[in-house]
This record gives C-alpha cells, structure tokens and sequence, in this order.
C-alpha cells in the first residue's frame, strides 16, 4: 500500500511539473474568459457611473 501511496504522489508531481497540452489549453481558455468578464463589467461599471453622473449634472442645474 505504500507504493501505491508513493507512486500516486510521484505521478502528481510529474503531472504538476508536466502539465498535459489540454490541461494547459484549459487554463488559457478559462484565464482568457476570466479577462473578458472582468472587462465587460468594468465597462458596465463605467457606464454607470457615467449615466449617473449625467444625471447628477441635470438635478443640480
């Protein structure tokens, strides 16, 4: 049982090193989705704040 024990941590440290193309191609597609919903939100975000300035400007004068 302890070389089955050893083995296993063996291959997950090879496989940490060693990652596999899909395991790689994953993680760009998911940091990539990551980047673009961060943008899309700042973007709403800004164009919030831009509506609500506009609309601060019109009650004050």
């Amino acid at each position: 049982m302890g070389a089955l024990y050893i083995r296993a941590r063996l291959v997950n440290a090879y496989r940490r090193i060693f990652p596999h193309p899909a395991v790689i191609a994953k993680r760009e597609r998911r940091r990539v989705a990551t980047k673009a919903a961060v943008s899309t939100k700042r973007r709403d975000h800004a164009a919030i704040m831009a509506m609500a300035e506009l609309l601060r400007s019109e009650v004050r004068g």
